[in-house]
């Protein structure tokens, strides 16, 4: 008996392990429920749709940018469009305005306004080669002048050019007069690289500072026209007939742009 009550212990006790170690195994291998599913996935979900909203965004803004930099491109090309004709609307206006004050007071003759396209670089001449010629109705010895003065004479013309010679150039001569009905007639000589020296009769009272206009002198140019200022009296000698000034001349003819051209007497 008593070893057949060890026997029945015994099977019970490995029938009971082996119950506890099944019991283990299937919690072990046991299908996890949807909300664990979900709650271990999760994280990964929020990633994956942060990341495509990140993406989404960095092409909406690549395919915007591209946009506004086409969009400011063209805005360059039409601003730089604009300026230019600006530009050329501002440079007529003022060679409209330069021939209104030209006509007012300077000469009503006006044939029209030139381009200086080249200066001589030579330092004993002044020539100066502008964008009108025969074509244009230029003709040789027409006086060229700005609003500021007397600029000089044309001398050569071609069919759509023409060279015009400076008041500094020495083979330039105008007959200029003391402004404002002072009286006294002289002549003016060009004298490189950019002054003129005029000559007047002892008698007239010529000092520095005096303002020097064409006059009748020679019959080409209209009469009051600037020509320069008396910038030095040169002393007399006791032999000279004639009284020597320096001139600085009213027109920088190394700057101007645009000028005048007169019809001429």
């Amino acid at each position: 008996m008593t070893g057949r009550r060890v026997n029945q212990r015994s099977r019970a006790a490995l029938l009971y392990a082996g119950l506890l170690l099944l019991s283990l195994v299937l919690t072990r291998f046991q299908v996890a429920s949807p909300a664990t599913l979900r709650s271990a996935t999760a994280p990964l979900n929020r990633v994956g749709v942060v990341t495509a909203d990140n993406l989404r965004r960095a092409y909406t803004t690549l395919t915007e940018e591209r946009k506004l930099g086409r969009d400011l491109e063209r805005a360059e090309a039409e601003n730089a469009s604009l300026r230019e004709r600006n530009e050329l609307l501002t440079r007529e206006v003022t060679r409209l305005r330069q021939l209104q004050k030209i006509t007012e007071t300077q000469a009503p003759n006006v044939l029209g306004i030139a381009q200086v396209v080249a200066v001589d670089p030579s330092p004993l001449l002044a020539r100066l080669t502008l964008n009108r010629g025969s074509r244009h109705g230029v003709r040789v010895r027409m006086p060229v002048t700005v609003p500021g003065g007397l600029v000089g004479q044309v001398v050569a013309v071609a069919p759509t050019e023409c060279t015009v010679v400076a008041l500094v150039d020495p083979e330039s001569s105008v007959g200029v007069t003391l402004q404002g009905s002072k009286g006294g007639r002289g002549l003016a000589h060009g004298s490189p690289p950019d002054r003129m020296k005029a000559q007047f009769s002892r008698g007239v009272p010529l000092k520095k500072g005096d303002v020097l206009v064409t006059s009748s002198l020679g019959g080409l140019y209209p009469v009051g026209i600037p020509v320069g200022r008396v910038e030095e009296v040169l002393p007399l000698g006791p032999n000279d007939v004639n009284r020597t000034v320096i001139v600085k001349p009213a027109v920088d003819v190394g700057v101007i742009e645009d000028v005048t051209i007169l019809e001429g007497l």
